[in-house]
């Protein structure tokens, strides 16, 4: 194939009949994959690395929490604001003011010589994150049309998924190798060629994309109600849900969202968040289930950690290498799903996904004081990890589906607010319950192994009912295959 018609099958993506895939879409797919590493993979890289960033910047046991929370809430803040930033700027222009945000608040980040700064920059990193992340998903629907669409989300799904492993494995290696601020800095480069093929590969956005107006009204509200909310619930997991420091941002955030709906349906003229999005049934039960299952993933990493490294004395390396087999196992069933999705649909491969998944986290709470590897760890994260790659794949996909072309940036933002928040949430709601019960089992003289194991226990049980409720929730997902045949 010559050259122009390989550019001609670029930009005509949408007429199937004559897509062909060439040398260029996998350069294209190559660069939004990387892309999304870089904002999932800082979410899990710190974890391991907190107690060395204490001791050599004296951060506080509540500030520690920052490094990783300072994230978490600038990302699911802004990710509204930026899916629409994307849809009316440009989805290309974004990404590329997304990825010269996070180089640099990673080379100050690994540079900081005080826990304020540190955190600030992991804000910064967050909020480059969010301009990062919905640009991939609305690229690749841009890119590719319906049925080669499924192959590219599930290789971008596979990514994702994988990210968060690799994050844990990679922050082991460089915390007891170069140190922790190699955490940050290894960041800077990866960045810059990432700039590199996207300027390079990726098709300039339309000249028309400058002209529309933006709903700055509606943005400020729902930054700043997304915001509070993602606050709330990470303060809830700290001081408690009847802290005020818990309840304050909740309220607040809970009725600048409640305003934001009668705003972008009656006021806003071209509204940050059309609610006509919300009419698509995909849409809807995506983003429904998405934060069930985006639960079950945050206990999974959170939970499951504590109790390697506070039961089973594991390392930071040793934890982070445990998660291997879940990385294949999710690395395995993204092929396959594409495959799945186009013959049973996407409802039936969610229902199946989320159910085996409830089950795998169920099997977590057997372990004990002196689990066993092989049967405790191994076994059950295989099991969920077969779960959570049934869907994610058919989740991304159905956010986009049905969408105009100039709503995908917003759906894209839209379904990575649900996956976030609905973590946090659910992880708040988890962490609540295990240390209430590891607290009540201490002051009745229960050793602090113990103690800690049925805390942790009772974590994945609540994790197990969150995970079902998605098989529920499931069913507002369409019956039949939703536009992305798998034999693309």
């Amino acid at each position: 194939m010559t050259d122009s018609r390989q550019d001609e099958a670029v930009a005509t993506p949408r007429a199937e009949q004559t897509f062909v895939w060439t040398r260029r879409h996998t350069l294209m797919l190559a660069v939004v994959a990387a892309a999304h590493i870089l904002d999932t993979i800082d979410i899990a890289i710190v974890n391991v690395a907190l107690p060395q960033m204490k001791a050599s910047l004296g951060f506080s046991e509540a500030g520690l929490s920052w490094v990783v929370n300072g994230y978490l809430v600038a990302f699911g803040g802004f990710l509204l604001l930026c899916g629409r930033a994307g849809d009316i700027l440009g989805k290309r222009r974004v990404l590329l003011i997304g990825l010269a945000l996070f180089t640099v608040a990673s080379l100050a980040a690994g540079l900081a010589t005080d826990a304020t700064t540190l955190v600030v920059m992991r804000g910064v990193q967050g909020a480059g994150a969010a301009l990062i992340s919905p640009m991939t998903l609305a690229l690749l629907a841009t890119i590719f049309p319906d049925g080669p669409r499924a192959k590219a989300i599930a290789i971008w799904g596979m990514i994702s998924g994988v990210s968060g492993v690799v994050g844990l494995i990679l922050g082991g290696l460089l915390t007891t190798g170069p140190g922790w601020r190699w955490i940050f800095l290894i960041n800077v480069p990866v960045t810059i060629a990432v700039i590199v093929g996207a300027v390079v590969w990726l098709e300039r956005d339309p000249a028309n994309t400058r002209r529309r107006p933006f709903d700055l009204l509606g943005a400020i509200i729902a930054t700043a109600g997304m915001t509070l909310v993602v606050l709330g619930i990470v303060q809830a997991s700290q001081a408690g849900w009847g802290a005020a420091s818990t309840i304050v941002p909740l309220v607040i955030g809970v009725v600048l969202l409640g305003y934001l709906v009668l705003h972008e349906g009656r006021v806003a003229k071209d509204p940050l968040l059309p609610l006509s999005l919300f009419k698509i049934p995909t849409v809807t039960g995506a983003n429904a289930t998405q934060a069930l299952v985006g639960s079950g993933m945050f206990v999974l990493f959170y939970i499951a950690t504590l109790y390697q490294q506070e039961v089973l004395h594991y390392n930071s390396l040793q934890t982070g290498l445990a998660y291997v087999p879940l990385s294949l196992v999710l690395m395995g069933f993204a092929k396959l799903t594409p495959k799945l999705v186009g013959t049973y649909g996407v409802r039936a491969v969610v229902l199946v996904g989320a159910i085996i998944a409830a089950v795998g986290m169920g099997l977590l709470a057997f372990a004990g004081t002196d689990g066993s590897f092989l049967v405790n760890i191994l076994g059950p994260t295989i099991v969920i990890g077969v779960g959570m790659a049934l869907t994610f794949l058919p989740l991304s996909l159905a956010a986009v589906t049905g969408v105009p072309a100039d709503g995908r940036g917003v759906a894209s933002g839209l379904i990575n607010v649900s996956r976030i928040t609905g973590g946090a949430l659910g992880l708040s709601i988890v962490a609540a319950f295990a240390a209430g019960y590891t607290k009540q089992k201490l002051e009745s003289g229960t050793s602090a192994a113990i103690a800690l194991t049925d805390g942790f226990r009772i974590a994945f049980i609540v994790g197990a009912v969150l995970l079902a409720l998605a098989a529920f929730t499931a069913l507002l997902l369409p019956r039949k295959p939703a536009g992305a045949a798998a034999k693309g």
